[in-house]
């Protein structure tokens, strides 16, 4: 058994119906529906054309966004209207140019739509844009540009009021480090980005999890000679300062890879993969002091993966706070790593 790559959707509504989004095996997007019960229904089809990526939000009123990339350079919003799914082409990319990790946010009443866009000619620099999309009309604009050796790390998109705090990774004098910017979406206007990390080591699978409006708890793997290790760093989003000089090493040095934080019932997760088994760390005082890694053990004999969470549950957000979580494959989906097996679950049958 093993860790499956990539990721699927688990959204949750208010009503307590269960969605499971993914790509079907001809790169369609697809979805299975529970009903109150949790009980697996029928599965419905988006779109019908080969898809790269996708990307979805759910709004206050239960309503679910979709934006993917295609295969042949094609942007597209997704919405249920009508008993339907409707598909609205925004923008067709030539080829030569390409979308890399799409995000979608439903901000009052406003779809906005955050994505890097790489050229071939400069293969080491991502643009990031905002893409604002209302009626069928959008507008659209550059906010930064970061450079990158091989691998272009995700970056994270979080809403403040008005602000937009954004998370990514940039070559400073020659070394990756993890800078952070503040949008302010009224004027499109970023600020400079303040750069929170000055080591040497590569840094990949950048995540982090907002906590109330004044936290971010950001944690990656450093790359180290050969080996991964996961790193942690807290920062105060009010006064853009960190809590300690440096960050602070979580795991030892070996195959640690997809590190995800999450919150549940007060207590603050780390959790990644290490040599096809889960592993996780917690912290009872939101990441002053940290527990010794535990090994999974038994999800060596299970296959698990990741996937991106969301609720409009209000029960459930203020039980779980996570971006990416680690499950088991459908049918029946349980969340694993944290507060013991039997209580991580969207349970389903």
């Amino acid at each position: 058994m093993a860790f499956i790559r990539g990721y699927e959707f688990v959204v949750e509504n208010k009503s307590g119906m269960v969605f499971n989004f993914y790509l079907n095996t001809q790169k369609h997007i697809e979805y299975i529906i529970s009903d109150e019960k949790r009980r697996w229904k029928e599965r419905e089809l988006v779109f019908n054309q080969a898809t790269e990526k996708f990307h979805l939000d759910i709004d206050d009123n239960d309503n679910i966004h979709i934006i993917s990339y295609s295969k042949n350079g094609c942007l597209y919003y997704h919405q249920y209207l009508d008993e339907a799914w409707v598909n609205h082409l925004i923008l067709h990319y030539p080829t030569g140019q390409r979308i890399i990790y799409p995000i979608i946010k439903h901000i009052n009443g406003q779809i906005h739509i955050f994505y890097y866009l790489l050229h071939d000619e400069s293969r080491d620099k991502a643009h990031l844009l905002h893409l604002k999309f209302y009626d069928k009309e959008y507008s659209t604009n550059h906010i930064i540009t970061v450079n990158n050796h091989e691998y272009i790390n995700p970056f994270k998109v979080f809403v403040n009021n008005d602000e937009i705090i954004l998370l990514y990774t940039s070559i400073v004098e020659g070394h990756e480090q993890i800078l952070v910017s503040k949008f302010n979406m009224s004027t499109e206007m970023c600020s400079d980005p303040l750069c929170i990390t000055s080591s040497k080591d590569k840094k990949i699978y950048l995540d982090a999890l907002r906590y109330n409006d004044k936290m971010l708890h950001l944690i990656w793997s450093k790359f180290d000679e050969e080996y991964l290790a996961v790193q942690y760093l807290k920062l105060n989003i009010d006064t853009m300062t960190t809590d300690k000089s440096k960050p602070v090493s979580l795991s030892a040095k070996s195959s640690c890879s997809f590190p995800i934080p999450v919150y549940y019932k007060n207590i603050l997760w780390a959790i990644w993969t290490e040599m096809e088994k889960i592993v996780s760390c917690y912290s009872i005082d939101m990441g002053k002091n940290w527990s010794e890694p535990y090994i999974h053990e038994d999800t060596k004999k299970i296959d698990f993966k990741q996937y991106r969470y969301l609720t409009s549950h209000t029960d459930n957000k203020e039980g779980i706070l996570c971006d990416f979580v680690f499950g088991t494959p459908y049918p029946n989906i349980q969340f694993l790593g944290f507060g013991g097996e039997n209580d991580d679950e969207i349970p389903t049958k």
